[in-house]
């Protein structure tokens, strides 16, 4: 009888960490969340989901460095967003939506200032089903900004090699 009360009790205690990571951002075992931070990926996957460009721009510190491969540097929240606005208008031309997760393998976070090292997975919908997935590996500082909120101040990715299928 105790070990099925003990069972019992454990129970809500394993689901609230098995669903506690949300399938949009996966910490490795060694990965403290960061609330601050946490949020920026949260908010980056829903303007994904919604294709808002505005939204995700948002998410970048007003002088980011964006570092998109086989692309100049880009410096500048506007010129981010404007990277977005091509892109995100090209998914919607193409009757595409999308979604983005992360899964963070690496980080560190002092009082203003953090890291992340990480692999993207994006995915492209069409009449409701998957039509493209794709990964990469990217790296993002991250700064607490003076209204207290933090956002991407560096971003910089690239693609892995698609898997191979038998």
């Amino acid at each position: 009888m105790k070990k099925l009360i003990l069972l019992f009790a454990l129970v809500p205690i394993l689901a609230a960490t098995v669903f506690s990571q949300n399938s949009e951002l996966v910490l490795d075992s060694s990965v403290k969340p960061h609330a601050g931070v946490d949020s920026v990926y949260k908010s980056f996957s829903e303007s994904y989901r919604r294709l808002d460009v505005d939204m995700v721009a948002g998410l970048y510190s007003q002088n980011a460095a964006y570092l998109v491969p086989d692309n100049e540097i880009m410096i500048g929240r506007e010129k981010i967003r404007d990277n977005f606005k091509g892109f995100f208008d090209w998914v919607k031309k193409d009757g595409r939506t999308m979604t983005i997760s992360f899964h963070i393998a690496q980080r560190r976070i002092d009082n203003k200032l953090g890291y992340d090292v990480g692999v993207y997975t994006l995915r492209s919908f069409k009449d409701g089903r998957e039509v493209a997935v794709s990964h990469g590996k990217f790296v993002v500082v991250a700064v607490k900004e003076k209204d207290g909120k933090w956002a991407f101040n560096v971003d910089g990715y690239s693609a892995l090699k698609p898997e191979k299928t038998n």
